[in-house]
C-alpha cells in the first residue's frame, strides 16, 4: 500500500503490513499534523546544510541523510532557511520515521488503530536492534557505542554515566520509579508514551 495514502482508505482490507510501512503512515499522518512552523524547526535543526553541498552528499552516502534530488541539494546549498515543497516535507517524514526505531510492533498497531478506528491489520517485523537504558531499563536507545551518550526518551537519563546526570544511577532508578523521571525538573522532558513504546528488560 503507498504510504502516502493519507486517507488511510483500504487498510482493513490487509490483514499484515510490515513495521516499515507502518511507521511511514504514522509519519506522513503526524507530518500532516504538524504547523508550518514546526516542519521548519525540524528542516533547520536536522537536515539544513546552508553552504556545504559535499557535506549533504557525504551524508546521503553513509546513509544519514536520506536521498533527494540533485536539485534539492543545490538549493539547501545555496538556502539559508529551509523551506517547505513537497521534496523538504518528505525530509519530515523522514525525521518522524526515525523517532519510531525502537517502538514495539503493538504500539504501532495500536498508533494506526487510534488514526484509523477501521485498521485492524497486524504488524510485523523485527524490532531494530536498540541499546538498554541502564536506568529504565527500556530498549530505547541506540544500541553499543552508537548510544553513548543518547538521552533516553523514558526517562531522561543520558547515557554517558553519573557525571552528565548530575547524580547516582541508584537516586536515577528511585526518582524513575517514585514519579517517572530521573528528577522532577526531566518530567517536562519525557515522552509520556514511552513506556508503551518500547520493550522492557524483562
Amino acid at each position: 500500500m503507498d504510504a502516502d495514502d493519507a486517507d488511510f482508505g483500504g487498510f482493513y482490507k490487509v490483514e499484515l503490513m510490515n513495521r516499515e510501512e507502518a511507521k511511514k503512515v504514522i509519519a506522513v499522518y503526524e507530518m500532516q499534523n504538524l504547523s508550518s512552523d514546526e516542519k521548519l524547526e525540524i528542516l533547520e535543526c536536522n537536515y539544513w546544510f546552508f553552504g556545504d553541498k559535499e557535506g549533504i552528499t557525504e551524508a546521503i552516502e553513509e546513509g544519514s541523510y536520506p536521498e533527494i534530488s540533485e536539485d534539492l541539494i543545490e538549493i539547501i546549498d545555496k538556502t539559508p532557511d529551509p523551506f517547505l515543497n513537497a521534496e523538504s516535507e518528505g525530509l519530515v517524514v523522514d525525521y518522524l520515521v526515525n523517532g519510531l526505531k525502537y517502538v514495539t510492533n503493538l504500539y504501532l498497531q495500536t498508533k494506526l488503530k487510534s488514526i484509523n478506528p477501521n485498521f485492524k491489520d497486524k504488524i510485523f517485523g523485527e524490532v531494530e536492534r536498540a541499546g538498554l537504558c541502564p536506568c529504565c531499563e527500556y530498549y530505547s536507545i541506540d544500541y553499543g557505542e552508537d548510544g553513548l551518550w543518547d538521552i533516553c526518551p523514558v526517562c531522561f537519563w543520558e547515557n554517558g554515566g553519573e557525571g552528565p546526570n548530575h547524580m547516582t544511577l541508584e537516586q536515577a532508578k528511585f526518582n524513575f520509579e517514585k514519579f517517572g523521571a530521573i528528577n522532577k525538573d526531566s518530567l517536562g522532558f519525557v515522552d509520556k508514551n514511552g513506556a508503551k513504546k518500547y520493550c522492557r528488560k524483562e
